[in-house]
């Protein structure tokens, strides 16, 4: 099963053109910016990254406001960004890449892969101990900043696309046909949850569980996932079982991305739509988004600060939400805005 990056967006049978422009302050010049973003870090309410095709990686040091192109070294894309503080940061992606920067991504240098499959994400939980998710179920880690990485886990021939941890030891990865594994031991054992995938005696066809583009680990049994056709599903059991979340009124898409706030607040972000649930899934809204969302795609999501997030997609789109008013007794802020073009 090889894979390509149009086989991630468009072998689905999504298909996206976006006219869409970034504009980047570099050295006092503006720049257009036509790259899609697929990743977004934000280790602190001021520093924050994001990162998508062409080896594109934008800084912020003013939570958003203004943005500056990095050289990352590499035209691959890069399809996921984390960083442990804001001077540890790592991006991985096509051909196995992994890039690393020691001094908050003035500078990047290329570690050592085992592979050469195409990584789609990356979580670190310190400076030193990291994981990377890609091709053929792969599972990398390293426990020493990137300097080794090894091959920690492998099983059937699928795409994991996101790895999530909410401490050292507790920790998921999913992906195609529905492969769901945790871990309880910082990934010294990984266990399959949910998946299956088989041919077909009728057509002959491949068959198997919903697609599943992210997660997102909030403590050691609680977890959220999302996939294609509107797929959602969450754990309250450590992923025991897993429960899906019908959301009245919402048309099949895609959802690519999840993420929360760990105190009950959970982002969803797709092909032309985005939902938000301030009661830990129990209720959804569609924040207000300028301009909307209707017509393209968010694919990363990722909390800045303490109450507040950004999302990134299409065609150099940032997104960041509106300060939350929560901390003055009102209610959270239910809108979106883009803050560069």
């Amino acid at each position: 099963m090889r894979f390509s990056f149009k086989r991630l967006i468009s072998g689905i049978g999504i298909v996206f053109f976006s006219l869409s422009i970034l504009f980047l302050d570099i050295g006092g010049a503006q720049q257009k910016i036509y790259d899609d973003l697929f990743s977004a870090s934000f280790p602190s309410e001021k520093e924050g990254w994001v990162a998508g095709r062409w080896g594109c990686m934008l800084h912020t040091a003013d939570g958003g406001k203004t943005w500056t192109r990095q050289n990352t070294g590499t035209d691959l894309t890069l399809s996921s960004v984390f960083f442990a503080d804001p001077r540890n940061g790592w991006a991985v992606g096509e051909e196995g890449i992994i890039i690393h920067t020691r001094d908050g991504g003035k500078t990047w240098e290329k570690q050592k892969s085992p592979v050469s499959f195409f990584l789609m994400g990356v979580c670190f939980v310190t400076p030193l101990k990291g994981w990377a998710v890609g091709e053929q179920s792969h599972i990398l880690f390293t426990n020493d900043g990137g300097k080794t990485w090894i091959v920690q886990f492998k099983d059937v021939d699928v795409i994991l696309k996101s790895i999530s941890f909410c401490d050292p030891l507790h920790g998921w990865a999913v992906g195609e046909y529905g492969f769901i594994y945790h871990t309880r031991d910082g990934g010294a054992k990984w266990e399959k949850q949910a998946g299956k995938v088989e041919l077909s005696e009728t057509t002959g066809e491949v068959e198997g569980g919903t697609f599943l583009f992210d997660v997102e680990a909030i403590d050691p049994r609680t977890a959220w996932a999302v996939g294609i056709d509107s797929y959602v599903i969450h754990t309250q059991d450590g992923g025991r079982s897993w429960k899906e979340i019908i959301l009245p009124g919402i048309s099949k898409t895609q959802f690519f991305s999840v993420d929360s706030d760990k105190r009950g607040k959970i982002l969803i972000g797709g092909n032309g739509i985005f939902l938000s649930s301030n009661d830990r899934g129990r209720t959804w809204q569609a924040p207000e988004f300028t301009p909307p969302v209707t017509y393209t795609w968010i694919y990363g999501i990722a909390g800045r600060g303490s109450s507040d997030h950004i999302a990134v997609g299409a065609g150099g789109a940032i997104y960041m939400e509106a300060a939350s008013s929560a901390a003055k007794g009102k209610s959270p802020s239910n809108s979106w805005r883009r803050v560069v073009y």
